[in-house]
């Protein structure tokens, strides 16, 4: 099992594939394994990092709560670790908030930035949100949170046609050795509530490409949209009919636009 020991830290990673490397970062309640579907379309192309952030799956260490700015750390110390000088950074929802961050505090790590279904800072109609994420997790536990977020997540239109995914999903979250707890998922939580709009961003210089769905009820489209005001150069794609989640709802899609961006720089 590969772990980096950084520090109070044994980080739980995985290298896929050879070339230039990219660092995926997940989001909120998951671990590298939300990232399965890219890592095995990218590893033709990249060397893919995947990692677990504190507080979830394999990776082990004080408790939080947490912030964004810690998590970039660890980003940042797991590729000094593998004697990586520069990456590709790319990051969903919370980890969107991570890769923000990695960029701003280690700008020199940075080949490049994909910022998908992020968020410029957590606003009051998202911390109230997150705030009852919390509290559901503590009165009724993980597997009725994860029903509720799944919610949030995916479309309409992906629970019409693909009913089994989720009662999959309940299945692998029941038989995880290392599901989350409830007091991991609050803690990382906190981060996302304590992430403040970075000013910083409008300095970086890293090629940037950030998506959002425009059906997105968790992470609007605003926020995508303020963040490539404030970022110079970047580009913004939006998904037509989309929600949080088009690197699991239209993969083929997802992989394809990272893939040419990433091959661009």
């Amino acid at each position: 099992m590969p772990v980096a020991e950084l520090g109070e830290r044994r980080v739980y990673y995985e290298v896929h594939g050879s070339g230039e490397p990219v660092l995926l970062i997940n989001g909120l309640g998951a671990d590298h394994s939300a990232w399965d579907l890219q890592t095995g379309y990218l590893k033709d192309f990249f060397q893919v990092v995947v990692f677990d952030n504190p507080g979830v799956g394999r990776t082990e260490g004080p408790r939080g709560p947490y912030t964004t700015s810690l998590f970039a750390d660890v980003g940042a110390d797991l590729l000094h670790s593998l004697g990586i000088e520069r990456a590709h950074v790319v990051g969903a929802s919370m980890g969107g908030l991570i890769a923000q961050q990695l960029a701003v505090r280690h700008p020199g790590l940075v080949r490049s930035l994909v910022l998908h279904c992020s968020w410029w800072r957590a606003d009051p109609y998202t911390r109230a949100l997150i705030r009852s994420w919390q509290a559901l997790a503590r009165a009724a536990g993980m597997l009725e949170l994860s029903r509720q977020t799944w919610l949030w997540v995916f479309t309409p239109r992906f629970y019409e046609e693909r009913p089994d995914t989720f009662a999959d999903l309940e299945r692998q979250l029941a038989e995880d050795p290392h599901a989350q707890t409830v007091e991991a998922f609050c803690d990382q939580a906190e981060a996302c509530l304590g992430h403040e709009a970075l000013e910083q961003v409008a300095d970086l210089r890293a090629p940037t490409l950030i998506t959002v769905g425009d059906m997105d009820i968790l992470t609007p489209p605003s926020h995508s949209r303020a963040l490539h005001k404030r970022i110079p150069g970047s580009a913004l794609h939006v998904w037509p009919g989309m929600g949080h989640a088009p690197f699991w709802e239209i993969p083929d899609a997802f992989n394809r636009l990272n893939h040419d961006f990433l091959e661009a720089h």
